[in-house]
């Protein structure tokens, strides 16, 4: 796969290089329209700042003439003079009205006549020049208006102020302001105290330009701090998500500054062809190296898949022919077998597996080999209590003969099965069965308890169940001889051959709380001589079924008529209780026997207490034959 990645290389760095010159180009260009959107901003606010300036000096003009002519006369206007020197100028000019304020109190207006003034706004004016108030709010309208005063003097003092109001909401609408089709938001901010003058969307105040109101995208930290020390400029800022240009520049009217504020999608809207032609070239050229690259890797996976799949089998094939080199090669049939399973259980990265060979007929187990999770001794009983109670369900369940995948225990046996419940209460919930089968009946079954790989792999069982019935076969007829050469085939009981192997065995170790027992029948020979062999047989089979019936498999035949016992890790209490009781069961059956026994807490050489026991037998079938034979001389 390295090699076929290698040869994708050249090709793949071809088209990064090429959606790269596009993207590079792409940036340039929007660079440029960027700088030229900066040019616009910047050529519109100063053609707003030029309509403002020609406006207010020509009505400012008009308003010193006829605030001149009023000087001149020898009295003050009357109400008729005024509104006949101010009607055509109030309707051409960009106050809203021009009032005039006089000397007691009182002011002309063109739409109320004389109006009385509440406050002392004469006598705190105290100014004999011209001058423009701060944003208020007008008495008559209760709008936001400016004032520009234009006082009036006669003999040196000045006797009225002609008043022009501004009204604020209605200023955009006497200057040229429709740039960028009137998408822009354009305001006068008056400096002295930050109100605002005019706003032509009312939207925006003057407060959100902050720092904390404005995400600055250029290098500029503060919008306000460094246009107020540039005092113009356009900088581009984010505000609720929405890319933005702000142009500021002072107007040069009293302390009049302009702030000019476009979208981007408006400053960009010739280039939005541009930027759509590019995006949807960038999306082509990243489409088409993305469809070469995945048919590419597609074509590289099948591949690799074909690769994989050829291992897995040559993982497969190996793995099968190392369990069966395992199996012919192993004279421990018995060890084989598990080392068998620990590979198995590696294969299917498995909990546990094992192989149950079961007698249906007698509803016994033969043997078990297993692997895996050994701490579970429940779950071995309960596999072997499943198979032997519920024979009909088992052979159901194999009745095709064919192994079987369970992948979800829950959705795929039935909740009312026994089969269900025993695994589940064993947590398995996925297993591989694989029965084995003998002139079509289920003889066992093989089982791989919540596999996580190589789930498939029934086949692979399946041909290895062949070979491991030939190794228990083998290991049943190994273990039937071993039988027949340990067995005393008259008691049933264990012969000296097994007997000479346990001493060979034990022969350096250190044994602890062992008890020995010698046992001899006495009179053998004169119940075989008049009662014939069959009669001693009889007796020999006797004794030793009592002897097996309290020491079990702890008893040898090493003789004709001569038993040892041998028991290890029992209590000194317990082994002369046992004694008892076999004297007792020999006594009720009227079999005579000498005995010599001994137990001990801890032995270093088990033939020393072997030979003491024997000993004493000897010295207590002495003791028999010469009861016996004072009775035949007193008889």
């Amino acid at each position: 796969m390295k090699k076929q990645i290698n040869q994708l290389l050249p090709t793949l760095l071809v088209m990064i290089l090429i959606l790269a010159l596009t993207v590079t180009t792409y940036h340039i260009s929007f660079k440029q329209e960027e700088e030229s959107c900066y040019n616009r901003l910047e050529n519109a606010s100063n053609a707003i700042i030029q309509s403002i300036q020609n406006r207010m000096q020509d009505d400012l003009n008009y308003l010193r003439l006829i605030g001149k002519d009023f000087s001149n006369e020898d009295h003050l206007p009357t109400y008729e003079e005024y509104t006949s020197r101010l009607s055509t100028f109030e309707d051409a000019s960009l106050f809203e009205r021009v009032d005039l304020l006089m000397q007691n109190n009182t002011m002309y207006t063109m739409h109320k006549d004389v109006q009385p003034i509440q406050s002392n706004d004469f006598l705190t004016l105290n100014a004999d020049t011209e001058y423009m108030d701060l944003v208020h709010t007008d008495p008559l309208t209760n709008k936001k208006s400016v004032n520009y005063y234009v006082p009036i003097q006669q003999n040196d003092s000045v006797v009225a102020y002609l008043v022009g109001v501004i009204q604020c909401d209605t200023l955009d609408e006497q200057f040229y302001t429709q740039i960028y089709s009137g998408k822009t938001q354009n305001l006068i901010i008056d400096t002295t105290d930050g109100q605002v003058v005019m706003n032509n969307q009312d939207i925006l105040d003057y407060d959100t330009f902050s720092t904390n109101g404005c995400k600055l995208l250029s290098p500029k930290k503060d919008v306000i701090k460094q246009i107020h020390a540039l005092k113009s400029g356009v900088v581009k800022f984010e505000k609720d998500g929405i890319k933005k240009y702000l142009c500021y520049k002072p107007i040069e009217v009293f302390n009049w500054e302009l702030i000019v504020i476009v979208d981007e999608d408006v400053a960009f809207a010739s280039a939005l062809t541009l930027k759509k032609n590019y995006m949807l070239m960038v999306i082509c050229e990243v489409v088409i190296l993305l469809l070469y690259c995945g048919f590419y890797i597609a074509k590289v996976r099948r591949i690799s898949n074909k690769s994989n799949e050829f291992e897995k089998d040559l993982n497969v094939s190996q793995t099968l022919i190392q369990c069966v080199r395992k199996l012919s090669n192993g004279t421990n049939q018995k060890g084989a077998i598990e080392d068998i399973l620990k590979t198995i259980c590696e294969f299917y990265q498995a909990e546990r597996c094992y192989v149950l060979d079961l007698n249906f007929e007698n509803k016994q187990t033969n043997s078990i080999y297993e692997y895996g999770n050994r701490n579970d001794d429940i779950h071995i009983d309960n596999m072997v209590r499943l198979c032997l109670e519920n024979m009909e369900l088992v052979q159901r369940f194999f009745e095709n003969q064919k192994s079987y995948y369970i992948e979800d225990v829950t959705s795929e046996i039935s909740k009312t099965s026994p089969i269900y419940s025993s695994f589940i209460s064993q947590k398995i919930h996925s297993i591989i069965l694989v029965p084995f089968v003998d002139n079509h009946q289920i003889k066992g079954v093989f089982a791989v308890d919540n596999p996580k790989q190589n789930y498939y792999q029934k086949d692979f069982l399946e041909s290895l169940c062949f070979f491991i019935e030939t190794a228990m076969t083998r290991e049943k007829e190994k273990k039937h001889l071993q039988n027949l050469s340990y067995v005393d085939s008259l008691t049933y009981a264990q012969n000296r051959n097994h007997f000479n192997e346990y001493i060979e065995k034990n022969r350096c170790k250190e044994l602890h709380f062992v008890g020995v027992i010698y046992l001899d029948l006495n009179g053998l020979k004169e119940i075989n001589d008049k009662m014939g062999h069959l009669a001693g047989d009889t007796l020999i089979i006797s004794a030793s079924y009592v002897l097996q019936e309290i020491f079990a498999d702890n008893l040898y035949r090493i003789g004709g008529d001569e038993f040892v016992v041998i028991e290890q890790d029992v209590l000194e209490s317990e082994f002369y209780s046992k004694y008892e009781m076999l004297l007792k069961r020999m006594k009720e059956l009227e079999i005579s026997v000498a005995t010599g026994y001994i137990w001990k807490e801890r032995c270093l050489n088990l033939s020393e207490i072997l030979q003491e026991a024997d000993q004493k037998m000897y010295e207590d079938k002495k003791r028999y034959y010469s009861i016996a034979q004072k009775d035949r001389r007193r008889r």
